[in-house]
């Protein structure tokens, strides 16, 4: 509420399911400020666009699939969302480059933030934020959040990529099979939140992958979200999973999940290379295998569900 500035004019979207800890959240928030909730279930492509701006939703978020979404909806229509005054993401990876394209569509980019269940909105940006920290960056720790990030035991310094870990009054307190707390408390009692990423000098959190969605190719580690932000700047992609599939000669090969953009005709893998290469992605990270969907299965609250993806092309 202080980094978006929140009071009584303020009208929320809540796209997505509210027993999702993000509905508790703005529940608080509403009952404390005074904004408004506008609730939108289930959520349709196009249609919610259309319901959220006749609501005269001022606070138009849910994460990257929803401000995809309000996009394609923009593109269509000039009045979608014209009283929106931020777009919120969080709950799942963007790219960089979304903010940019709402900057374009809008005149306002994102604003967003990082948790998870076990400890909501550790950080936060604000709309006062460079296009920097804006497009790459989770934004800084919220009021009595403490982050560190560590690499085999070591506490990292700016800029150093480890583990991200969290204390502060929103982790909780365990689960509720308690002998599961010591695999995600470490001995000082910071939560292991099993992502990866890096503190900037102002304390800005990059969100660089998951420990668990890394790439084994030939015993090199390819980070997949670095693979899908490179990818997802080509003029022919809108949406992209990449992921790793077994493979007898490398361990893993990695396999670009890709749904192509309105008016796009087609992708090929050696396309593909051509603009990683001109990216300046090293060759040992390209995907290997290209699979072209009409759209990537997520859950009710937007994230890709790569088991499933997996299952399909393993």
């Amino acid at each position: 509420a202080d980094r978006l500035e929140i009071d009584h004019n303020d009208r929320s979207a809540l796209v997505f399911p509210f027993s999702h800890v993000g509905g508790i959240v703005w529940l608080a928030v509403s009952v404390a400020y005074g904004c408004a909730n506008v609730f939108i279930s289930p959520f349709q492509q196009g249609q919610s666009a259309r319901d959220l701006t006749a609501a005269g939703t001022t606070l138009a978020g849910g994460g990257t699939p929803f401000l995809l979404s309000y996009l394609a909806a923009r593109r269509e229509d000039k009045h979608i969302l014209a009283a929106s005054r931020a777009f919120m993401a969080g709950g799942a990876p963007k790219p960089p480059q979304l903010h940019r394209e709402l900057t374009e569509a809008f005149g306002l980019g994102v604003v967003s933030g990082y948790g998870m269940t076990e400890a909501p909105l550790v950080t936060f940006s604000s709309g006062s934020d460079s296009d920097a920290v804006r497009s790459t960056t989770e934004g800084r720790a919220t009021a009595g959040a403490s982050i560190r990030i560590v690499d085999a035991d070591r506490v990292c310094g700016p800029s150093e990529p480890g583990e991200i870990r969290v204390k502060g009054p929103q982790v909780m307190l365990g689960y509720v099979d308690s002998a599961t707390d010591q695999l995600v408390f470490d001995d000082d009692g910071w939560l292991r939140t099993g992502d990866l990423g890096w503190l900037d000098d102002e304390g800005n959190l990059t969100v660089t992958g998951r420990i668990k969605d890394i790439i084994i190719r030939n015993g090199e580690n390819i980070s997949a979200k670095e693979v899908e932000d490179l990818i997802y700047g080509h003029e022919a992609v809108a949406d992209v999973a990449v992921i790793g599939l077994p493979d007898e000669r490398t361990g893993e090969r990695c396999c670009a999940v890709v749904v192509l953009a309105p008016g796009a005709a087609s992708l090929n893998l050696a396309e593909l290379a051509a603009h990683l290469s001109g990216a300046g992605l090293m060759k040992q990270k390209w995907p290997e295998q290209l699979e072209l969907v009409t759209e990537l299965p997520r859950n009710p609250s937007g994230k890709v569900l790569k088991t499933n993806l997996r299952a399909r092309y393993g």
